[in-house]
């Protein structure tokens, strides 16, 4: 009785605590250096959301969230969990991640398929809208390339949107005035190029 009195009281305690003080995703793969606040991570590593995952020279960090959306990070990265939250007993949830420099690879879980999509991707000159999808994003010849997998993703800068809906369909975004480029069919030859910055050795 009193075990069990204990694990409810740890529990409401938990369920209690803000939504950023909340481990959210465990990091299943590292390669080479990473840290968050200073202090370096390590495979099983707890992210709480408001962290920022900074990377290094060569470096890899595949992270696993609570609802089983993937992010693969690239070298030279910045990656914020700016927030997530997710309830699967009544399948609730939202979540935004930002990135400043960096690839990066989403394979959404959970909350990106709830109504709605409550999964964002934020950058420096776009926003990335997520319905359910298996996306790349990163900096080859402009400020910010999208490349759609599976799924469907929507691109937003200040000057307007567009819709990736056809795997390898791809735009780019130049400033944070401008228009996303229109959506194209990208090569093999680009696509092999985005895939290989955030592909571990």
């Amino acid at each position: 009785m009193r075990l069990a009195a204990l694990f409810t009281t740890v529990l409401s305690l938990l369920l209690a605590l803000p939504a950023w003080a909340r481990d959210v995703a465990i990091i299943t793969r590292l390669q080479g250096a990473a840290s968050a606040g200073g202090a370096a991570l390590h495979q099983g590593s707890q992210i709480r959301s408001g962290t920022q995952v900074i990377t290094g020279p060569a470096a890899r960090v595949e992270l696993r969230f609570i609802d089983d959306t993937q992010v693969v990070i690239g070298e030279m990265a910045q990656f914020a969990v700016a927030s997530f939250v997710y309830n699967a007993d009544n399948q609730q949830g939202e979540a935004l991640f930002r990135v400043d420099k960096g690839a990066f690879l989403v394979t959404t879980g959970a909350v990106g398929k709830l109504p709605g999509h409550p999964l964002s991707v934020a950058t420096p000159v776009a926003s990335i809208g997520v319905r359910g999808t298996k996306f790349w994003g990163g900096s080859q010849d402009h400020p910010l390339d999208v490349l759609l997998l599976e799924g469907a993703v929507s691109v937003t800068s200040k000057a307007g949107s567009v819709a990736l809906t056809q795997p390898h369909d791809g735009t780019d975004v130049t400033t944070a005035e401008t228009m996303p480029s229109p959506v194209g069919q990208w090569k093999q030859e680009r696509i092999d190029k985005a895939l290989t910055a955030v592909a571990f050795d």
